[in-house]
């Protein structure tokens, strides 16, 4: 897998300028999906790349980024995340950082949620905001978290054989399925923690630590 490190900007709630600026800085390629690009003229940052259908992004930040290649793809089959990902991972991108995923409209900061799922089949993707990180756990991941950081299991489909090593409280061959149970602010407690998953997609949500 490619080393290179992508940070796709999308059209969801803000990540302060902090996030925005440290997270650019480690990133080699910085792609704003549609609407992001309007934050990123905000933050006086200018991308390497449009990519979407457009509908979202301002005349003002067109014109202010006016020497910027732009993706205009209308298909309505993808969302601008999607179309952003699938251009990072032909373009041989391993890593993916993407801002902007979540907050906003409910429905989209789902849909985004599934891609994360979806596409990190492909690559190394990690969802980041002013609150945590997200990623897929796969079938196995091991987190290497400092103790006491908080953490929380997320299935977007019923999840079945998860086992847990490391945490406060630890799951053996157990079920978690949205609408039934869910394991959310469990605590790190051993730097070789780490979580299983026999069948199922299953999200880590890592809580930042102030």
């Amino acid at each position: 897998m490619s080393t290179l490190h992508a940070l796709i900007l999308a059209n969801g709630s803000a990540p302060s300028r902090s996030l925005f600026v440290s997270t650019a800085r480690r990133c080699d390629v910085f792609v704003c999906a549609d609407g992001g690009a309007n934050i990123a003229h905000r933050f006086h940052c200018t991308p390497d790349l449009i990519i979407g259908d457009l509908d979202s992004i301002t005349p003002s930040t067109l014109n202010a980024f006016a020497r910027v290649p732009v993706y205009l793809l209308s298909d309505q089959n993808s969302t601008d995340l999607e179309k952003a990902l699938t251009w990072c991972i032909e373009d041989g991108i391993g890593r993916v950082t993407v801002l902007g995923a979540t907050g906003g409209r409910l429905d989209h900061a789902v849909g985004n949620m599934s891609a994360l799922a979806k596409f990190s089949r492909r690559a190394d993707i990690r969802f980041v905001d002013d609150d945590g990180d997200l990623v897929a756990v796969g079938r196995e991941r091991r987190l290497a978290l400092p103790p006491g950081t908080t953490v929380s299991l997320l299935p977007l489909t019923r999840c079945a054989g998860i086992t847990t090593r490391g945490l406060e409280w630890n799951l053996t061959n157990e079920v978690l399925e949205l609408g039934r149970r869910e394991s959310t602010s469990n605590v790190v407690r051993s730097r070789a923690a780490s979580v299983r998953v026999k069948r199922g997609t299953l999200l880590l949500f890592v809580v930042r630590r102030g």
